[in-house]
């Protein structure tokens, strides 16, 4: 029961440092780019990526090369052939997909379809006058 890819996950603090890790992440190697876990606002960031093993440690090796020039690593993983038991935690689960329950429990990337789009908040302050 395991997974015909690898995972790699790095984590970093800042947001806009984890954009530019992703960047060079995703530029270094051919990996998909699949999902992030936002915590305390965007401070600490996990980006999740995947593809065969020598591709997703070519860039989780990147990942952690431009994190560390930046100053904002914190850690990193790959795992092999990932037991489909954890996927869900990571939103790849292909037969359910995992909706967040809120911005900061992470953010799945992918196409968003009209079941996945939410309401947009009610409107906030005093209602508008009208003639």
């Amino acid at each position: 029961m395991t997974a015909d890819f690898s995972i790699g996950l790095v984590e970093i603090s800042g947001l806009g440092d984890a954009i530019i890790t992703l960047d060079d992440m995703c530029k270094v190697a051919n990996v998909e780019f699949v999902a992030t876990e936002r915590r305390l606002g965007g401070r600490l960031v996990t980006l999740v990526v995947r593809g065969e093993i020598s591709a997703v440690k070519a860039a989780v090796d990147a990942g952690i090369a431009r994190a560390k020039a930046c100053g904002t690593f914190k850690a990193a993983q790959v795992i092999p052939r990932p037991h489909k038991e954890i996927l869900p935690y990571l939103h790849l689960d292909e037969d359910k997909p995992v909706e967040p329950k809120s911005e900061t429990a992470g953010t799945h990337v992918g196409s968003v379809t009209e079941d996945n789009e939410k309401p947009k908040p009610a409107r906030r302050g005093r209602p508008k006058k009208t003639a």
